[in-house]
């Protein structure tokens, strides 16, 4: 190729990106959740931190109210989000029985949200079970992340669709 008919062309390529509509924040190509979560043994609390995407936040809201929710009246959103985790990001005890979670708060950005809470756990995490499906109801391809932290034991726990609930089982350190 002659280096003009070259430089035509990549002119022309350039031209097009750039010309290109750019995908908004809410057209993101992955559905992920990433969550860290820490044992508290002097509160004996599961502490959570969630991070999602806050458009399919507020889609997954609107759908199961009804009517549309913003991230931005939290007095609004707030009890909608808690009751949602409730359905979705389940804990089991040692015993099987389902434990409740506590709201704490939220950090909403521009295209991103933090979610806060938490779950008592007088005996410490032996035989926890956890199950993720958080946004798995809205898309399809949803892929949970969650690491796990007691001590300076970590383990780390995906979730795609169709999965159960899975053991927290921490493995030894070296």
């Amino acid at each position: 190729m002659k280096p003009k008919a070259f430089l035509l062309s990549f002119a022309l390529v350039v031209t097009g990106l750039l010309l290109a509509p750019t995908p908004s924040a809410s057209a993101h190509r992955y559905h992920t959740s990433l969550a860290e979560a820490d044992y508290n043994r002097q509160e004996q609390s599961l502490q959570v931190s969630l991070r999602t995407f806050a458009d399919d936040l507020e889609t997954i809201l609107s759908r199961r109210a009804g009517k549309r929710i913003s991230l931005d009246r939290k007095k609004e959103a707030e009890p909608l989000l808690l009751a949602y985790l409730q359905d979705v990001f389940q804990l089991k005890g040692s015993a099987g029985e389902s434990l409740k979670l506590s709201w704490i708060g939220m950090e909403a950005k521009v295209d991103s949200v933090w979610l806060y809470f938490e779950t008592k756990l007088p005996d410490g995490t032996k035989g926890l079970q956890l199950s993720n499906r958080f946004l798995q109801d809205l898309f399809e391809d949803q892929l949970n992340v969650i690491n796990i932290k007691e001590g300076n034991r970590k383990i780390a726990l995906t979730f795609a669709r169709g999965d159960s609930f899975k053991p927290i089982e921490f493995r030894a350190q070296y």
